[in-house]
């Protein structure tokens, strides 16, 4: 009896499409069991915010300082917007006009002097206050070191001594002074501290008087000689060094920014010191001696300072995390004539957090949609409600990278928060991290130079090298500096939900973003092979900015078109997308189409 034959008849598996690329997932358990659309293998590629897949811009140096950038800052003074730049022991400035102007030199402005150490900056009340181990302001015009507000230490003081306390002494400065009522028939004016090294002036109703023919003064004893008031001192013992120590400061008060909270002075590497009133009005440059707070063992370091709200998050690098809190009392002082004054006196409480997580990295907390994240050993923590003492306050926001983080030293990497576009960059030398907070997708960048601070300023990146290039970042830039920009993107390796049949894909769709140029090598890597050639893919589009189209007639269409791509794979089990670009071209994928067939069970 003879026998049937027998037809193998395949089977059509739905096609795959990945519309949603999530960016970079770096698991324990490989790229076969990731999602769709996410990448085990990505560089030079970053997620855009509506998850399409986009080639890194580049940048171009626009200054060269010789010397390593040792800090960079933007801020805003009368109008005028400035990125700063420090560099072998000088501050800089450009113009945000300057620096987007084709026409002007990008050639900085000298602004001064200043230590040649790593420097950060904060600007309160129209001035840039800079932290470089000295204390220091600009504002605009003048460079100088900040000489700190003279405290009025006791008021309504009679000759004999004693008098009210009122202002505590500034850490800032040594000086001080104190007012004196004068009784009508008494010479000598005792002042509140003996062994002073000077007097430095003396008024009477306003008036200065001048030392030997008004009065004389006895410094070892501490007294003035003579019918007046108000005799302003100088002492010889500051302690201006803890806070010229300090690297990090935040501006913070509760509900409004009215101080500054410096930390970072490895002295005395828990303790953060905040500034006072001046007369009852904020200010930065007066910082009384009992406005501390120590933050954690004295055995660890205070490493981030970051507003949420009217909280302020304080991490170390024990690791643990606390929250502070600010409040006011009204302190009514008595005279002796019966009236009375007011004042505002702070109150800063610090509580538990967070035992197990912390912060690595000395004042990099970015406050992210109004969550602070910092840089834990090998994490990074989202800092999520900060009245809550457990793990529901926090989340580690970069599992899908961990694996990457754990093989690195995290306490010298920086932050940037790219708000307009949603990015968070985590970088260190060539390597830049970024964290789409919109669509929570990473994406890791491979640089030429090695990045020492990274600013925004108008929207526009600016970054500064360890050897002292300044660069500028953009889309109008296609490489790093003259040096081709390699992307590469591997899709999750597949197995279309048949992990147990033998396939075959023999067309592949791909919808690219038409630009001036853009170009791709499509390829791909299954468990059998590799493809022995990849297909190119480009557009070239006419650039007609210079044409007269009165002169003709004919249209021209930007839509997108899907490149229909023959790429043969055969009898495997699970396949994977490659897609590069090695040229200084633009790239950007907006969906991937696969067609797959199977052909019986795997052997």
């Amino acid at each position: 009896m003879a026998k049937r034959a027998q037809i193998k008849v395949q089977k059509d598996i739905k096609p795959t499409k990945i519309d949603k690329f999530l960016g970079l997932n770096i698991s324990n358990t490989g790229d076969t069991q990731i999602q769709l659309g996410e990448s085990g293998d990505m560089d030079n590629f970053y997620i855009t915010n509506d998850y399409k897949l986009r080639k890194m811009y580049g940048y171009k140096k626009i200054y060269d300082f010789t010397k390593a950038i040792k800090g960079m800052y933007t801020t805003n003074l009368g109008g005028v917007e400035y990125l700063l730049v420090a560099s072998d022991g000088k501050l800089y400035y450009f113009t945000r006009t300057q620096l987007e102007s084709e026409l002007l030199s990008k050639t900085p402005t000298l602004i001064g002097s200043i230590p040649d150490n790593d420097v950060s900056f904060f600007t309160f009340d129209k001035k840039v206050y800079i932290l470089c181990g000295k204390y220091m302001s600009w504002d605009g015009t003048t460079l100088q070191e900040v000489e700190g507000y003279t405290p009025l230490v006791f008021i309504n003081t009679p000759p004999a001594g004693g008098g009210v306390i009122y202002d505590e002494i500034n850490m800032l400065s040594p000086k001080k002074h104190q007012t004196f009522n004068g009784d009508g028939t008494s010479v000598d004016f005792h002042i509140a501290q003996t062994n002073v090294t000077s007097i430095d002036k003396v008024l009477v109703d306003g008036e200065e008087k001048a030392i030997t023919t008004d009065y004389t003064v006895d410094l070892t004893n501490g007294v003035v000689s003579f019918v007046g008031t108000a005799p302003q001192r100088t002492l010889d013992d500051g302690d201006r060094d803890i806070i010229e120590g300090m690297k990090f400061g935040t501006v913070f008060g509760g509900d409004l920014d009215t101080r500054v909270f410096l930390y970072g002075n490895p002295t005395c590497q828990n303790r953060t010191y905040f500034s006072g009133l001046e007369d009852g009005v904020p200010s930065v440059e007066y910082f009384p001696a009992t406005a501390q707070v120590d933050v954690g063992p004295s055995n660890f370091a205070l490493t981030d300072l970051t507003r949420q709200y009217d909280r302020l998050i304080a991490t170390t690098n024990r690791p643990e995390a606390y929250y502070m809190s600010i409040s006011t009392e009204s302190l009514t002082i008595t005279l002796s004539d019966s009236t009375t004054i007011s004042r505002l006196v702070p109150s800063v409480g610090t509580f538990p957090l967070n035992e197990v997580h912390g912060n690595v990295a000395p004042g990099q907390g970015q406050l992210i949609d109004n969550y602070p994240v910092t840089i834990d050993r090998n994490a990074l923590i989202m800092w999520k409600a900060s009245n809550v003492r457990d793990e529901r306050n926090m989340e580690d926001i970069s599992q899908k990278i961990r694996l990457d983080l754990i093989s690195r030293d995290l306490k010298h990497f920086k932050t940037l928060d790219h708000q307009s576009e949603n990015q968070l960059w985590v970088y260190h030398g060539e390597l830049i991290y970024i964290y789409n907070y919109f669509n929570k997708t990473f994406s890791r960048i491979r640089v030429e130079n090695n990045m020492s601070n990274i600013v925004d300023l108008g929207n526009r990146i600016y970054s500064g090298t360890d050897l002292g290039l300044v660069m500028q970042w953009g889309e109008e830039y296609s490489n790093y500096d003259g040096k081709t920009i390699n992307a590469h993107w591997e899709m999750n390796f597949e197995d279309f939900d048949t992990s147990y049949l033998r396939k075959t894909m023999n067309r592949l769709w791909v919808l690219m973003q038409p630009q001036v140029y853009s170009s791709a090598d499509i390829g791909y890597v299954t468990n059998r092979a590799e493809a022995k050639t990849k297909k190119h893919i480009e557009y070239k589009l006419l650039l007609m900015d210079d044409v007269d189209f009165s002169n003709f007639s004919f249209s021209i269409s930007r839509n997108t078109q899907p490149f229909r791509l023959k790429l043969k794979a055969k009898k495997f089990t699970n396949m994977k997308i490659t897609i590069d670009n090695n040229e200084d071209t633009d790239c950007t994928i907006l969906e991937l189409a696969l067609k797959v067939e199977s052909f019986g069970e795997s052997k």
